[in-house]
């Protein structure tokens, strides 16, 4: 006899919501990114974060922009991994490429292990990942 699901179950919560719908982080961001927009829409962003990369607008643009009544200037920050807390000067210098050519060129570094890469635009997003 198959188990059924108590009616007395917890209904899930948004984001559980969204991660089912995705096929469990499967979908959405695949479905989004080449679309021809320059941002993803709320449930592709919210799977992104479970992807370490995070949609924000330009705030140093925000204000000048909402002014001039024009859309937000949409980027995205990506996290990558630093195995170990170790890397090799060349290591260092690839991720500096990349912040260099698929962001606005700032290379943080962080408590985590981690460089954020910021000011990806959603059409360098897959260039930045791999």
């Amino acid at each position: 006899m198959e188990p059924t699901a108590s009616t007395n179950s917890p209904k899930p919560s948004k984001i559980e919501a969204v991660k089912i719908a995705s096929e469990y982080l499967k979908t959405f961001v695949a479905d989004e990114v080449n679309n021809g927009l320059d941002h993803f829409g709320d449930d592709a962003a919210t799977i992104l974060k479970f992807h370490g990369s995070y949609q924000q607008d330009d705030r140093d643009l925000r204000t000048q922009l909402k002014r001039e009544k024009k859309e937000k200037a949409y980027q995205l920050m990506v996290r990558v991994r630093i195995v170990g807390g170790k890397l090799t000067a060349d290591q260092f210098l690839a991720c500096h490429e990349l912040a260099r050519t698929l962001g606005n060129g700032t290379l943080r570094i962080t408590t985590r292990q981690e460089f954020q890469l910021h000011g990806v635009l959603k059409s360098n997003l897959a260039a930045a990942i791999r």
